[in-house]
């Protein structure tokens, strides 16, 4: 006979009047065990903070839910963790959708060594819609390789060289305002016609900034601005209808100050790019005053 049998036939004994001593003595079963009575099992769940995820992700709709939690705790003020937020995102049908490559490349081809900010840069260019009446904009941005922070951008209706010299030489008096020819920076770029051309070489050659360019069908090789691009066009040009190029501008600007002051990192620990630039110059200056 099995226990289950043996206490459905204890209960049965007790029900027509017999002792559950002695009915526990004679069964040699556990007497509190007659008075256990199963409850239903509700859900554990805690629903206390279900809207505000919903809410959080219909405002950062290209979140993924690590992100979404941090940001609800960061500015917020809401004390939940991924799991709850990864549960109410599934329940929903809220969780971002990874992109599938079809390639496996090497981890080391896209692997950038930056030791400290301002050491390596890269940039590169992109096209933007900025409305029927003006069409094809394009943005070349500048991004630091240690921190993630975008140090330089500059957005014009024509690619040459010049627009390109922009968003570096803005990146270089943000970091540099003293002079960058002892700086030894290096800068990565693709192979595209404006980052090739004679002035800009000359210019970079100017500024004392080394210029290192990728191999040819090669995008590994710029990864961290091309992947900044992506996260740009997700989060923000592809959710926007811009009807001039000032409002473009005025809206990039917007989500690339967001990016570095408000937006977390999974590359620099989850902070900030900007604080981790913060981080890396109290280090830096706290070993240049015990030297």
């Amino acid at each position: 006979m099995s226990c289950g049998e043996v206490h459905s036939q204890a209960r049965e004994l007790v029900g027509q009047g017999y002792t559950a001593t002695l009915v526990a003595t004679t069964l040699l079963i556990s007497r509190s065990s007659l008075y256990y009575r199963k409850k239903p099992r509700g859900s554990r769940a805690d629903r206390t903070y279900d809207e505000q995820i919903v809410v959080a992700c219909g405002e950062k709709l290209a979140y993924g839910y690590r992100r979404v939690a941090w940001w609800l705790q960061r500015k917020k003020g809401l004390r939940v963790n991924r799991k709850r937020v990864l549960r109410v995102m599934r329940e929903r049908g809220l969780l971002v959708r990874p992109r599938r490559l079809r390639a496996r490349r090497k981890k080391e081809w896209g692997r950038v060594e930056a030791s400290r900010p301002n050491e390596i840069w890269q940039s590169d260019m992109t096209k933007v819609w900025a409305g029927p009446s003006v069409g094809w904009a394009y943005l070349v941005s500048v991004i630091d390789c240690c921190t993630r922070e975008i140090v330089g951008w500059n957005l014009s209706p024509r690619c040459r060289t010049e627009d390109a010299l922009a968003a570096v030489e803005q990146a270089v008096l943000n970091r540099f305002p003293a002079g960058s020819r002892e700086a030894h920076l290096t800068l990565t770029t693709d192979n595209g016609t404006q980052f090739t051309s004679s002035r800009f070489l000359e210019t970079l050659g100017r500024l004392g900034i080394t210029h290192r360019r990728t191999a040819y069908h090669h995008p590994e090789g710029n990864s961290y601005i091309e992947r900044f691009h992506r996260s740009l066009k997700e989060e923000e040009i592809w959710t926007a209808e811009y009807r001039s190029l000032e409002e473009a501008r005025a809206c990039i600007a917007r989500w690339i100050e967001e990016y570095n002051h408000d937006r977390p990192h999974r590359g620099v620990e989850n902070r900030t790019p900007h604080e981790a630039f913060l981080a890396f110059t109290a280090v830096l200056n706290s070993e240049a005053l015990t030297v």
